[in-house]
């Protein structure tokens, strides 16, 4: 039986670990050849072994997401491996600096507020700008950004500069998904819900556990998203099931957002 993604290739950054690395397997599994792609090399190459020992056709390629050279190099790189791109899943993005830690509005330092944007949203406009220009020469192509819910409605622990960052890049998504959709590329995005990474416990246990547990008081379904059920959702809408289906924010949220 054909899989979804036969003969596709498919570009995924943040994939060492997280929801960019369940994205990267389920593509693998259903039958693309996946570049991996992080900033973190050790991790990264970690990630790419675990899908080679399952029998995936991967690569990884250490990168700067917001590094217009090396999301250039990226691009190429895929394109040269696997011979097309035909999806990309930006999946980059956190709060850094003190941004990390949901400063209020007055208190927020220049610093965390540039960081933020640059790992939030300059690496979604970077890699989009490359890949789509391949895409369009070459007869189109599907993109997924990650938001979050952050971009959506106020969620105080966000604070912000990841909200301000999450919120253009839902905006940027439809924007180009209008811009491009003549030209046969797609570009959608997903909203995640409370899915606890390694990112949901930088500012430590105690206030990454306060934060889980609130957001979970909001939610409909009453446990926390595994990154698999973020990777399905991104998964479908790359695929030609979604074939009519672009500019589109999908929360993958347990209806968190529907209250």
């Amino acid at each position: 039986m054909q899989k979804r993604f036969d003969g596709k290739a498919v570009l995924v950054t943040a994939a060492a670990g997280g929801i960019g690395e369940a994205a990267a397997i389920g593509f693998a599994t259903e039958g693309a050849r996946v570049m991996l792609s992080d900033i973190n090399a050790e991790a990264g190459e970690a990630a790419a072994k675990r899908l080679r020992d399952a029998g995936a056709d991967v690569e990884f390629i250490q990168a700067d997401g917001t590094n217009e050279a090396d999301v250039d190099r990226i691009v190429n790189a895929t394109v040269q491996k696997f011979g097309g791109l035909h999806i990309a899943a930006n999946v980059i993005g956190e709060a850094i600096g003190d941004a990390a830690h949901g400063p209020e509005f007055h208190t927020q330092s220049l610093e965390g507020w540039d960081g933020t944007m640059a790992i939030c949203l300059r690496t979604a406009f970077l890699g989009m700008k490359y890949q789509i220009g391949h895409m369009i020469e070459n007869g189109g192509g599907s993109i997924v950004n990650v938001s979050s819910l952050a971009g959506m409605a106020f969620v105080p622990e966000s604070g912000a500069a990841y909200s301000a960052a999450k919120a253009g890049l839902i905006q940027l998504t439809r924007f180009a998904a209008v811009q491009y959709a003549e030209r046969g590329v797609r570009v959608n995005c997903i909203a995640p819900g409370v899915t606890p990474t390694k990112a949901y416990y930088k500012a430590g246990p105690e206030i990454a556990e306060m934060i889980i547990n609130r957001m979970l008081e909001e939610q409909a379904i009453k446990r926390p998203i595994e990154t698999a059920e973020q990777a399905a959702a991104m998964l479908w809408l790359c695929s030609d099931e979604a074939s009519m289906v672009t500019g589109h924010l999908l929360p993958v949220d347990g209806g968190w957002s529907a209250r």
